[in-house]
């Protein structure tokens, strides 16, 4: 096994691990928070070390005809991930060292709305490259072929994960979050004279690791199941107009 593959995918591994963590700040400790985004963001630079030969390559010839869409989807969406995983880096630490309440909640919001909108990229990543991940599970686990017995059975668990997502993306409102934070930052880019209301206006929670992972991977989920399937749908739609294109020709011909 190719072990530049096997570092790519432990590290993926860490990363989602890791990036899991963030959602409950006390998980483990503030400071574990806070240290755990400075190796998440050593992470990120290694990943994107790693597949160095990948980006430049694709960078250079982004608006190249003969490149295959589904290239630069990729392309664009690591380009939208990594700058969202920029701005919850650079938020989280703005945070902190800001002084005005308004400051704090500016880039609190901003924190909050770039994490909840890089599930979904995540997502959309995996879905991309679903059958790398696929490929890899069954070289370190040593799975063979499938059969049918084991087809039916990812089948029905992708349909069991995928309701479990959406119900889980609807019990805690992901979109109305999503869409909640980041209208307020956009509302808020302007600083603005606002006091620090009394209290702290909500309950707050200790979600377990166990919590978050089923939660938001449920919902990540979601994003690579879709995308996945979508990528399937559209590959099969070029196939079948290729061959009529082939018949076409062959037809002609003769």
């Amino acid at each position: 096994m190719n072990k530049k593959n096997i570092i790519k995918f432990t590290l993926d591994i860490a990363m989602a691990v890791l990036f899991i963590t963030f959602f409950n700040k006390n998980l483990i400790s503030f400071k574990f928070h806070i240290m755990g985004g400075y190796v998440f963001t050593a992470f990120i630079l290694i990943h994107m070390f790693l597949n160095r030969k990948w980006i430049i390559n694709i960078s250079k010839r982004l608006f190249d005809k003969k490149l295959r869409l589904r290239v630069k989807i990729s392309y664009i969406l690591s380009v939208f991930l990594s700058i969202s995983i920029f701005l919850i880096i650079a938020s989280g630490v703005l945070m902190m060292k800001s002084t005005t309440y308004d400051r704090i909640m500016f880039w609190k919001m901003l924190h909050f709305g770039a994490s909840y909108l890089s599930i979904a990229l995540i997502g959309m990543h995996i879905g991309l490259y679903c059958n790398f991940i696929m490929n890899m599970f069954k070289k370190v686990f040593e799975i063979k072929k499938n059969n049918s017995t084991s087809k039916m059975l990812v089948n029905i668990s992708v349909i069991l994960v995928l309701i479990f997502g959406i119900y889980t993306t609807y019990k805690v409102e992901y979109f109305t979050k999503v869409t909640n934070t980041l209208t307020y930052v956009v509302q808020h880019i302007t600083p603005q004279d606002i006091e620090k209301p009394e209290g702290n206006g909500y309950k707050k929670e200790s979600p377990t690791f166990i919590n978050l992972a089923t939660t938001y991977g449920s919902i990540i989920s979601i994003f690579a199941i879709s995308t996945y399937y979508s990528d399937i749908a559209i590959k099969e739609y070029n196939k079948s107009k290729l061959t009529k294109k082939d018949n076409k020709k062959i037809v002609e011909e003769a």
